[in-house]
């Protein structure tokens, strides 16, 4: 059996939809999106506001798939969002599942 992994995808709100739609074009068993911050002291890219906040805003998109698709994956992001500010990173599941009723 394969081994799952949670890809997190953090992108700017104004580049979110296009990477959603593109999502859901592909053969995923779904994904879950959330508004978040990003924090650093990189400043390549942030507006004033931003800079002096110290923080920027970020959607972030969840999935969890196989790690034998993941490569297969991020290669395909990396060449169709070339242009955008994507960040990732991956962790390994230990467990998931639905509790409850899934109707």
């Amino acid at each position: 059996m394969d081994n799952e992994v949670l890809l997190t995808l953090s992108i700017r709100p104004a580049q979110a939809d296009a990477l959603t739609d593109w999502l859901l074009q592909q053969d995923l068993p779904g994904f879950t999106s959330w508004q978040g911050w990003g924090h650093g002291n990189r400043h390549h890219g942030l507006s004033l506001a931003e800079q002096i906040q110290g923080k920027q805003k970020r959607t972030l998109i969840g999935l969890h798939l196989p790690q034998s698709q993941v490569h297969q994956l991020l290669a395909l992001l990396k060449q169709t969002f070339c242009h955008c500010d994507l960040h990732y990173w991956l962790q390994p599941l230990l467990a998931f599942g639905h509790l409850g009723k899934t109707d």
